[in-house]
């Protein structure tokens, strides 16, 4: 869900060799194992998350004891000062998933009224060039009809579908936002919770619910009334994100 009384802006970043192929309205979708092969694969650390998916409870030692037995009938109690209790499905890993950045006007952007200009804010836009690095930016306009337009093309292939924006919790310490039933009921929900590491993201995902064998294409239908190319990103340029505004006048109604 979009937030009330703020601006939000979705934007997706796309090898160049895509774009195209994106605005003409097919958009992948890479199963969740990819984000988990991702993060056991990577040097620098940042992008993938071997957590996808995983509900996760933080043990309080004063509260639960755990012991470890011996065959002979022993038992020794194991003294320990935090843990993690995780816990995911299997089948989590062939979901596909497709991966946006979604911005916040009140959040990520500052104003500069002397301009009648809001900026990105450096240290969000610094992260954005370093995740994205020679990538295409792609700005969507109207987030609700792409949001339509990928509800239709899941119902005329008969797949459940998700979407929605990533919560970002400490597991070290928090207890996971879902309850345990919420999540033995539909674990597909965890996969919109990841670690507070990741929080940098700012990720917002299309979901489909049912499992896949490969990585697929979805089309959702050409996407060039609400969907724009603004260019690459690269290191040592500023993103192309810039928004005025105005005050409101007679003339607006």
């Amino acid at each position: 869900m979009f937030e009330e009384n703020d601006v939000q802006i979705l934007l997706k970043f796309v090898d160049s060799q895509f774009t195209e192929g994106t605005l003409d309205g097919k958009f992948y979708f890479s199963r969740n194992r990819y984000f988990i092969d991702l993060e056991e694969n990577q040097i620098d650390k940042g992008i993938g998350d071997k957590r996808e998916g995983n509900w996760t409870r933080a043990i309080d030692p004063k509260e639960e004891k755990f012991f470890i037995s011996t065959e002979n009938g022993e038992t020794f109690p194991l003294n320990f000062e935090k843990a993690v209790f995780r816990q995911t499905y299997e089948g989590l890993k062939d979901l596909p998933i497709c991966c946006f950045v979604l911005l916040s006007l009140k959040e990520d952007f500052e104003v500069y009224e002397e301009e009648n200009k809001i900026f990105l804010k450096p240290e969000i836009e610094e992260k954005l060039i370093e995740q994205f690095e020679n990538r295409d930016l792609i700005v969507i306009t109207d987030a609700g009809e792409l949001f339509n337009r990928f509800s239709t093309a899941c119902e005329k292939e008969n797949l459940n579908r998700m979407r929605g924006k990533v919560t970002y919790y400490d597991d070290e310490v928090e207890q996971h936002p879902l309850s345990q039933e919420e999540f033995d009921k539909d674990p597909a929900k965890a996969l919109f919770y990841k670690r507070k590491f990741f929080e940098f993201q700012k990720e917002y995902r299309l979901v489909i619910k049912n499992n896949h064998q490969s990585d697929r294409i979805l089309d959702i239908g050409n996407v060039r009334d609400i969907a724009y190319n603004l260019g690459k990103v690269a290191k040592g340029k500023s993103l192309p994100i810039e928004i005025r505004y105005r005050e409101k006048t007679e003339s607006d109604g």
